[in-house]
């Protein structure tokens, strides 16, 4: 979801709305796969492959 033209207050209310979210456990994101981030060039190709579910997330 892309939201260019969202002005400022309304991102940060956005942005609170999510951390409260992940921290009450409201949110749940489907995490797929966990790569370093040296493999990031594997993860974007996992991504764009068929059946390729959940995010792919690259840890530091």
């Amino acid at each position: 979801m892309a939201l260019p033209n969202t002005p400022a207050g309304d991102m940060a209310v956005i942005h609170a709305a999510l951390g409260r979210g992940l921290t009450d456990g409201s949110l749940r994101p489907v995490v797929g796969r966990e790569l370093p981030l040296a493999d990031a060039f594997e993860a974007h190709q996992a991504v764009l492959r068929p059946g390729a579910h959940g995010k792919i997330v690259l840890i530091p």
